[in-house]
């Protein structure tokens, strides 16, 4: 979707199409003071009961004419008018406005509005992935263009600053989107490359990548990676992104970000279900994340560096597969028995993990869509998190900015008792850990490969993608971890 967003403190509400007002539970429309004459009908809807002003919901009005629709947003109660509130309220404009038809609206801010939480929902919800439809009638609607109206008084510079940063990161979210819904024929390992290529390209020097194809695999023991994207004919690779500013960066802040990138997960020989297979070509979450990223930072001078390592391959079974029993050695010299090897995840990152400590980062953060286990203990409402003992410096302002940018985390404990999970007879350790705490098992293989380095363990699998649209999630692959990262690195960095 592209739509044009701008700020016009003197745009005259009166005289625009589409006009999106705001109110609250106790005090209806708020309209900062403003002297519009369609108040007076708002006041009177309310009166009968006709707009509560709860969150998202919606009325709508016309001018004497006829001609000139009044949308009105509700907040919710006034003490919880929050960012994600702004967001609903966004969501709710777009989607009743676009599906009437309409291709502009003026939204009239209250004192105080949340302009870049605001422009967020506008931007991010009524998503489709549409890439493959003929029929216009059956692609998503879409308003083309808003304008943002601040209430007299307030910060214009901030405003056009909030903006500019929701238009950002909201540009990322919606590449990982489109990775994410793409088809497993289509997104495949060379597509992760092209797209990360591509990203590079058009950074103005902000950004170098790298693609390591399987003979750069073998050079540099990545045995892990090629070991599951064996079976497949499409070529493993790992990806690697370096972002720095145009300016002085400070000492003792370099991130590193690794995404799991299978494109596409039959199981491999430990063969999925049928039933929902397609769902697979989202296992590539993490991967789209990162990639997501790099799209935003593009844009930034932010005082940090970014590293970004995205494992990519497919799952497939094949003569060439590897195979539950095999013990593979990975690029640190650990070995890993394969019990499973639809537990292919952890596997690869295992190699971008130690690849990543190349760079020393100040910060070790991997997603990945890992395990039903956490799905089943945090459902879609939260990723989950876990840290070693050095990672946990940075958990708070982590789960902070989960908080602030709707995409929340939840920490899940990680007891040296866990080890157990993942003790084998045979190797140094096996890849699954029996049928409880199957996220934790998880976490604990791959901190064994992060080390002594700081490191955050994110496992998105129950948010990634989810089956009903809600606000500015959408249906299907939605690039959960974008705006959570975005907001995490300028804290990062400062």
């Amino acid at each position: 979707m592209t739509m044009t967003l701008r700020v016009d403190a003197a745009a005259d509400p009166a005289r625009q199409d589409n006009v999106v007002l705001f109110g609250s539970v106790e005090d209806g429309i708020d309209a900062a003071g403003r002297d519009l004459p369609i108040l007076a009908r708002a006041a009177a809807l309310r009166a009968l009961g006709d707009f509560t002003g709860k969150l998202g919901a919606t009325s709508l009005l016309y001018d004497d004419s006829g001609s000139r629709r009044w949308l009105l947003v509700g907040l919710g109660e006034k003490a919880k008018v929050n960012g994600r509130a702004w967001r609903a309220a966004g969501a709710a404009a777009q989607v009743t406005l676009a599906g009437l038809g309409a291709e502009s609206a003026t939204c009239v801010l209250p004192a105080g509005a949340r302009v870049g939480e605001l422009a967020t929902g506008l931007l991010l919800s009524g998503y489709r992935y549409d890439r493959y439809l003929q029929s216009e009638d059956a692609k998503a609607k879409h308003l083309a263009s808003a304008t943002l109206v601040p209430a007299p008084g307030d910060d214009v510079a901030a405003a056009i600053a909030a903006l500019s940063r929701a238009e950002c990161h909201a540009r990322g979210a919606s590449l990982a989107r489109d990775l994410m819904n793409g088809p497993g024929n289509a997104v495949t390992p060379s597509h992760l490359a092209a797209a990360a290529t591509a990203i590079a390209a058009e950074s103005g020097g902000r950004i170098r990548c790298r693609v390591l194809g399987e003979p750069e695999l073998e050079a540099e023991n990545c045995r892990a990676i090629l070991a599951v994207g064996a079976g497949s004919a499409e070529e493993s690779k790992l990806i690697v992104l370096e972002y720095a500013p145009t300016g002085k960066v400070p000492a003792g802040r370099t991130l590193a970000l690794v995404g799991k990138g299978v494109t596409f997960d039959t199981g491999g020989i430990s063969i999925k279900p049928a039933a929902l297979m397609e769902e697979m070509k989202y296992d590539m979450g993490g991967a789209a994340a990162v990639l997501g990223v790099f799209r935003a930072l593009a844009e930034l001078d932010l005082p940090v560096k970014v590293v970004g390592l995205v494992p990519t391959v497919e799952n497939m079974p094949d003569g060439r597969s590897y195979r539950p029993g095999d013990i593979v050695v990975t690029r640190s010299g650990l070995s890993i028995e394969i019990k499973n090897t639809d537990a292919e995840g952890r596997v690869i990152l295992s190699d971008a993990l130690d690849y990543a400590k190349d760079f020393a980062p100040d910060l070790l953060i991997d997603l990945a869509t890992l395990t039903g286990a956490c799905v089943v203990a945090l459902a879609h409402e939260a990723a989950g998190l876990m840290a070693n003992d050095a990672g946990e410096a940075f958990v708070a302002d982590l789960r902070e900015s989960g908080d602030r940018s709707g995409e929340r985390v939840w920490p899940l404990p990680m007891y040296a008792e866990y080890e157990e999970l993942i003790k084998s007879d045979v190797a140094d350790m096996c890849n699954t850990g029996g049928r409880y705490g199957g996220a934790i098992a998880a976490a604990k293989l791959l901190q064994r490969f992060a080390d002594h380095s700081p490191w955050i363990h994110l496992d998105i699998a129950g948010t990634a993608w989810t089956g009903k649209e809600r606000d500015i999630t959408p249906k299907g692959g939605n690039g959960f971890g974008v705006r959570l990262l975005m907001d995490f690195i300028e804290g990062f960095g400062s």
